[in-house]
Protein backbone atom coordinates (compact mmCIF):
# COMPACT_ATOMS: atom_id res chain seq x y z
CA UNK A 1 0.00 0.00 0.00
CA UNK A 2 1.81 3.77 -0.76
CA UNK A 3 1.65 5.30 2.58
CA UNK A 4 1.96 9.38 1.82
CA UNK A 5 5.74 10.43 2.30
CA UNK A 6 5.24 14.01 4.12
CA UNK A 7 3.07 11.58 6.88
CA UNK A 8 6.19 9.51 7.19
CA UNK A 9 8.52 12.23 7.20
CA UNK A 10 6.52 14.45 9.92
CA UNK A 11 6.90 11.52 12.26
CA UNK A 12 10.64 11.02 11.43
CA UNK A 13 10.36 8.00 9.26
CA UNK A 14 12.99 8.23 6.56
CA UNK A 15 11.54 4.71 5.43
CA UNK A 16 9.28 2.22 6.46
CA UNK A 17 8.59 -0.91 4.58
CA UNK A 18 7.26 -4.66 4.65
CA UNK A 19 9.37 -7.45 3.40
CA UNK A 20 9.08 -11.31 2.59
CA UNK A 21 11.79 -13.47 1.21
CA UNK A 22 11.92 -16.86 1.20
CA UNK A 23 15.23 -17.68 0.65
CA UNK A 24 15.03 -21.49 1.11
CA UNK A 25 18.93 -21.68 2.88
CA UNK A 26 19.86 -20.14 6.18
CA UNK A 27 21.18 -16.85 5.36
CA UNK A 28 23.73 -14.19 7.64
CA UNK A 29 23.46 -10.26 6.29
CA UNK A 30 26.43 -7.91 7.11
CA UNK A 31 24.67 -4.96 8.29
CA UNK A 32 26.54 -1.51 8.12
CA UNK A 33 26.70 1.72 10.06
CA UNK A 34 24.13 4.39 9.11
CA UNK A 35 22.98 7.85 10.11
CA UNK A 36 19.84 6.28 11.25
CA UNK A 37 17.68 3.83 13.99
CA UNK A 38 16.89 0.61 12.65
CA UNK A 39 13.01 -1.07 14.28
CA UNK A 40 12.40 -4.58 13.17
CA UNK A 41 9.13 -6.06 13.71
CA UNK A 42 9.08 -9.76 12.66
CA UNK A 43 6.40 -11.54 11.74
CA UNK A 44 8.29 -14.50 10.05
CA UNK A 45 11.07 -16.88 11.08
CA UNK A 46 13.15 -16.26 14.34
CA UNK A 47 16.03 -14.24 13.70
CA UNK A 48 19.25 -13.85 15.32
CA UNK A 49 21.42 -10.04 15.60
CA UNK A 50 25.31 -10.31 16.76
CA UNK A 51 24.86 -6.07 17.17
CA UNK A 52 28.18 -4.30 17.37
CA UNK A 53 29.05 -4.33 20.44
CA UNK A 54 29.45 -8.51 20.35
CA UNK A 55 25.90 -9.47 22.18
CA UNK A 56 23.61 -11.58 20.60
CA UNK A 57 20.07 -11.23 20.59
CA UNK A 58 17.22 -13.64 19.74
CA UNK A 59 13.71 -12.21 18.21
CA UNK A 60 11.00 -14.77 17.58
CA UNK A 61 8.06 -14.17 15.21
CA UNK A 62 5.69 -11.62 16.13
CA UNK A 63 8.38 -10.06 18.38
CA UNK A 64 9.97 -6.05 17.40
CA UNK A 65 13.59 -4.98 18.71
CA UNK A 66 15.39 -1.95 18.07
CA UNK A 67 19.08 -1.35 16.77
CA UNK A 68 20.15 2.30 17.49
CA UNK A 69 23.21 4.12 15.55
CA UNK A 70 25.95 1.88 15.43
CA UNK A 71 29.81 2.08 14.96
CA UNK A 72 30.84 -0.92 13.23
CA UNK A 73 29.31 -3.98 11.49
CA UNK A 74 27.44 -6.20 12.61
CA UNK A 75 25.43 -9.35 11.17
CA UNK A 76 21.69 -10.96 10.64
CA UNK A 77 20.71 -14.30 10.63
CA UNK A 78 17.55 -16.84 9.65
CA UNK A 79 16.94 -20.25 8.96
CA UNK A 80 13.63 -19.57 7.17
CA UNK A 81 11.34 -17.63 5.59
CA UNK A 82 11.89 -13.83 6.79
CA UNK A 83 9.25 -11.76 6.54
CA UNK A 84 8.43 -8.57 8.31
CA UNK A 85 8.35 -4.62 8.34
CA UNK A 86 11.73 -2.59 8.06
CA UNK A 87 11.83 1.08 9.81
CA UNK A 88 14.19 3.19 9.32
CA UNK A 89 14.37 6.15 12.11
CA UNK A 90 16.15 9.48 12.07
CA UNK A 91 17.47 9.87 15.93
CA UNK A 92 15.37 12.72 16.67
CA UNK A 93 12.30 10.43 16.15
CA UNK A 94 14.01 7.41 17.64
CA UNK A 95 14.77 9.45 20.89
CA UNK A 96 10.83 10.75 20.65
CA UNK A 97 9.16 6.82 20.58
CA UNK A 98 11.47 5.86 22.82
CA UNK A 99 13.07 8.43 25.19
CA UNK A 100 16.50 7.96 26.88
CA UNK A 101 16.53 3.90 25.83
CA UNK A 102 17.02 4.99 22.28
CA UNK A 103 20.87 6.89 23.15
CA UNK A 104 21.85 4.03 25.74
CA UNK A 105 21.15 1.31 22.70
CA UNK A 106 24.22 2.36 20.73
CA UNK A 107 25.98 -0.17 19.35
CA UNK A 108 22.83 -2.26 20.38
CA UNK A 109 20.19 -4.21 19.47
CA UNK A 110 17.83 -4.82 22.31
CA UNK A 111 14.10 -6.04 22.48
CA UNK A 112 11.27 -3.02 21.95
CA UNK A 113 9.39 -4.38 25.14
CA UNK A 114 12.59 -4.63 27.29
CA UNK A 115 13.28 -0.14 26.58
CA UNK A 116 11.73 2.20 29.09
CA UNK A 117 8.20 1.97 30.15
CA UNK A 118 6.56 4.62 27.88
CA UNK A 119 6.61 5.19 24.18
CA UNK A 120 6.63 2.66 21.41
CA UNK A 121 6.99 0.06 24.14
CA UNK A 122 3.94 1.01 25.86
CA UNK A 123 1.99 1.53 22.57
CA UNK A 124 3.02 -2.06 21.49
CA UNK A 125 1.70 -3.48 24.73
CA UNK A 126 -1.68 -2.26 24.19
CA UNK A 127 -1.58 -3.21 20.71
CA UNK A 128 -0.33 -6.84 21.29
CA UNK A 129 2.07 -8.47 18.42
CA UNK A 130 2.67 -7.35 14.67
CA UNK A 131 0.62 -9.65 12.05
CA UNK A 132 1.35 -10.56 9.03
CA UNK A 133 -2.02 -8.29 7.63
CA UNK A 134 -1.64 -4.96 7.09
CA UNK A 135 1.17 -4.91 9.34
CA UNK A 136 3.21 -1.46 8.03
CA UNK A 137 -0.20 0.74 8.49
CA UNK A 138 -0.55 -1.15 11.82
CA UNK A 139 3.39 -0.07 12.66
CA UNK A 140 2.95 3.49 11.63
CA UNK A 141 -0.08 3.79 13.58
CA UNK A 142 2.29 2.69 16.73
CA UNK A 143 4.54 5.55 15.91
CA UNK A 144 2.18 8.16 15.91
CA UNK A 145 0.51 6.49 18.99
CA UNK A 146 4.02 6.34 20.56
CA UNK A 147 4.88 10.00 19.67
CA UNK A 148 2.06 11.40 20.53
CA UNK A 149 2.97 13.02 23.82
CA UNK A 150 6.45 12.41 23.50
CA UNK A 151 8.55 16.20 23.61
CA UNK A 152 10.43 16.94 20.25
CA UNK A 153 14.48 17.25 20.87
CA UNK A 154 15.11 20.70 21.16
CA UNK A 155 15.63 23.06 18.31
CA UNK A 156 19.44 23.55 18.70
CA UNK A 157 20.43 20.07 19.40
CA UNK A 158 18.05 18.82 16.04
CA UNK A 159 19.88 21.55 14.03
CA UNK A 160 23.17 20.54 14.87
CA UNK A 161 22.40 16.28 14.57
CA UNK A 162 21.42 17.99 10.42
CA UNK A 163 24.39 20.13 10.38
CA UNK A 164 26.33 17.25 11.69
CA UNK A 165 25.38 14.93 8.51
CA UNK A 166 26.53 17.73 5.84
CA UNK A 167 30.52 17.67 4.04
CA UNK A 168 33.02 19.47 5.54
CA UNK A 169 31.42 20.03 9.10
CA UNK A 170 33.69 21.00 12.06
CA UNK A 171 32.11 20.06 15.48
CA UNK A 172 34.10 23.62 16.85
CA UNK A 173 32.47 25.71 14.09
CA UNK A 174 28.51 24.16 15.16
CA UNK A 175 29.10 25.17 18.72
CA UNK A 176 30.50 28.60 17.89
CA UNK A 177 27.05 28.89 15.94
CA UNK A 178 25.27 27.88 19.15
CA UNK A 179 27.14 29.75 21.44
CA UNK A 180 27.92 26.34 22.63
CA UNK A 181 31.26 24.98 24.60
CA UNK A 182 32.21 22.10 23.01
CA UNK A 183 31.76 19.78 25.77
CA UNK A 184 27.87 20.90 25.84
CA UNK A 185 27.48 20.33 22.24
CA UNK A 186 28.88 16.65 22.68
CA UNK A 187 26.95 16.08 25.45
CA UNK A 188 23.59 17.53 23.74
CA UNK A 189 24.43 15.19 21.29
CA UNK A 190 25.26 12.12 23.04
CA UNK A 191 21.88 12.29 25.03
CA UNK A 192 19.68 12.09 21.60
CA UNK A 193 22.45 9.74 19.32
CA UNK A 194 24.34 7.57 21.90
CA UNK A 195 27.71 8.90 20.30
CA UNK A 196 29.69 11.55 19.90
CA UNK A 197 29.00 14.08 17.05
CA UNK A 198 32.56 13.40 15.93
CA UNK A 199 31.24 9.71 15.22
CA UNK A 200 27.93 10.65 13.61
CA UNK A 201 29.76 13.36 11.21
CA UNK A 202 32.77 10.17 10.61
CA UNK A 203 29.89 7.67 9.59
CA UNK A 204 27.80 10.71 7.67
CA UNK A 205 31.25 10.96 5.22
CA UNK A 206 31.51 7.27 4.90
CA UNK A 207 27.78 6.42 3.81
CA UNK A 208 28.74 9.26 1.34
CA UNK A 209 31.47 6.94 -0.01
CA UNK A 210 29.20 4.10 -0.44
CA UNK A 211 26.44 6.39 -2.25
CA UNK A 212 29.24 6.99 -5.07
CA UNK A 213 30.10 3.12 -4.73
CA UNK A 214 28.45 2.80 -8.35
CA UNK A 215 29.91 5.94 -10.17
CA UNK A 216 32.76 4.67 -11.79
CA UNK A 217 34.88 6.70 -10.40
CA UNK A 218 38.33 6.29 -8.80
CA UNK A 219 38.61 5.82 -5.07
CA UNK A 220 40.90 8.64 -4.58
CA UNK A 221 38.22 10.52 -6.58
CA UNK A 222 35.29 9.19 -3.79
CA UNK A 223 37.60 10.09 -0.84
CA UNK A 224 37.62 13.38 -1.64
CA UNK A 225 34.32 13.94 -2.79
CA UNK A 226 32.91 12.83 0.47
CA UNK A 227 35.13 15.20 2.40
CA UNK A 228 38.31 12.82 3.13
CA UNK A 229 41.96 14.15 3.40
CA UNK A 230 43.05 11.81 0.94
CA UNK A 231 42.34 7.91 -0.05
CA UNK A 232 44.24 6.43 2.85
CA UNK A 233 42.34 8.38 5.17
CA UNK A 234 38.96 7.15 3.32
CA UNK A 235 40.67 3.39 3.56
CA UNK A 236 40.96 3.55 7.16
CA UNK A 237 37.13 4.67 7.75
CA UNK A 238 35.56 2.30 5.60
CA UNK A 239 37.41 -0.86 6.63
CA UNK A 240 36.86 0.21 10.64
CA UNK A 241 32.71 0.88 9.82
CA UNK A 242 32.39 -2.48 7.23
CA UNK A 243 35.01 -5.04 8.16
CA UNK A 244 36.57 -5.12 4.75
CA UNK A 245 38.67 -2.95 2.97
CA UNK A 246 37.00 -0.99 0.14
CA UNK A 247 38.12 -3.65 -2.97
CA UNK A 248 36.95 -6.02 -1.15
CA UNK A 249 33.49 -4.88 -0.19
CA UNK A 250 32.88 -4.26 -4.03
CA UNK A 251 34.04 -7.92 -4.69
CA UNK A 252 31.90 -9.35 -2.08
CA UNK A 253 28.85 -6.98 -1.41
CA UNK A 254 26.55 -8.38 0.25
CA UNK A 255 22.03 -7.96 0.75
CA UNK A 256 20.86 -6.23 3.39
CA UNK A 257 18.25 -6.50 5.79
CA UNK A 258 18.31 -3.10 6.92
Amino acid sequence: MHHDRSRLASIGVRTGQSYALVPGIPTQNRELPSLEATLIFNTGAPISIIDASGGLLDVGTGEAFFAGLHQRFCFSRCGGSQSGVQVRLSPQAAWRILGPGASACADRAVMVADVGNRGLAAALRRHGPIGPSDALDTVIALLEDAMSDSPEVCSETGWAIGQLARPDTEVGAIAAELGWSRRRLIDRCRQVLGITPKVFARIARYQRVLANLDDGGSWAGRAIEAGYFDQSHMIRDFSAFTGLPPASYLEERVTFVQ
